[in-house]
């Protein structure tokens, strides 16, 4: 099992080369024109010089995350960008000690990570096991914090920009001793920062093992969500049809998969080599934000 290798086909999480294939996802669903990305960029940043009381990062890459992730709409991707600043401004406890270095704990725990192998359709597959957390050792807003943290991380690779994200929440052994410690307004905090703030295509999100538990959880959350993302949420009462969506090969053991259950360590490995471009964040966004502590 710990020597299998899925297919071809199987493109590497690692994978941040825009293929010919890559690209023609971006130009059919993105309407990316490369020719005229210089001009869009142009505009945008523009439109963000403008913007009283905000310090932007103006790289190109940082910006054409936010130009793709509105379909290269200007406008939109501008105001995304200021949500994207809002976030710590109104959400100032879970973007504390944003630094993946600042959450070891959470990341010795596996609970968070990408696995090794994209969808066949590109996706990035983030695979959070909600159910595994221990609430004696880790506080709900530090498992949402680094959630968050790995969406970040993962949508600075522009194939993931291009072919976007698929969540699997494995919720196996979710209980009321998990359902006590969670504040609505960490849910509220999360679910509005990765819905909203955040350049990311959420393509499809997967429930699995879940229970009545559960359901009481997803109650609170339901109201939260866009029509959009509730329509691309499947509950799964099985990995068969879990399989119907993400293959058996590019999955582990504990899903039904062929690959063991061991965390990618290779992402966790990127993410703290990365630990410097989270502190560099904090360099930018708006005034008011500037007595935040990272």
């Amino acid at each position: 099992m710990e020597d299998y290798r899925p297919q071809e086909i199987f493109k590497p999480f690692s994978l941040d080369t825009v293929t010919e294939d890559v690209q023609k996802i971006a130009e059919l669903e993105l309407h990316e024109r490369v020719e005229e990305i210089p001009k869009c960029l142009d505009t945008l940043k523009g439109m963000l010089e403008r913007e009283k009381d905000l310090t932007p990062c103006l790289d190109d890459s940082f910006l054409l995350m936010f130009l793709r992730a509105r379909k290269f709409d200007c406008q939109a991707a501008f105001n995304l960008i200021k949500s994207y600043y809002m976030a710590p401004v109104t959400y100032p406890s879970m973007f504390k000690n944003f630094t993946p270095r600042s959450c070891m704990n959470v990341i010795n725990a596996g609970l968070h990570y990408f696995l090794p192998y994209r969808n066949i359709d590109g996706c990035a597959i983030l695979l959070s096991r909600f159910g595994q957390w221990d609430p004696r050792a880790l506080t709900c807003d530090e498992l949402l914090r680094f959630n968050i943290m790995c969406n970040e991380m993962a949508i600075k690779n522009p194939v993931t920009q291009i072919c976007g994200i698929t969540t699997i929440a494995d919720m196996k052994d979710f209980s009321w001793s998990h359902l006590l410690q969670i504040q609505i307004s960490d849910v509220r905090c999360f679910v509005n920062t990765l819905q909203d703030c955040l350049p990311i295509r959420h393509k499809t999100i997967h429930i699995i093992n879940h229970s009545s538990i559960f359901s009481v959880l997803f109650t609170l959350v339901k109201p939260l969500l866009t029509e959009k993302v509730k329509n691309r949420i499947y509950f799964h009462d099985d990995v068969s049809s879990l399989h119907k969506h993400i293959s058996q090969e590019i999955l582990p053991e504990s899903l039904g998969g062929r690959l063991n259950d061991a965390p990618n360590q290779d992402f966790y490995d990127s993410l703290l080599n990365n630990d410097e471009s989270f502190v560099t964040r904090q360099n930018f966004g708006y005034l008011s934000r500037r007595h935040l502590s990272i």
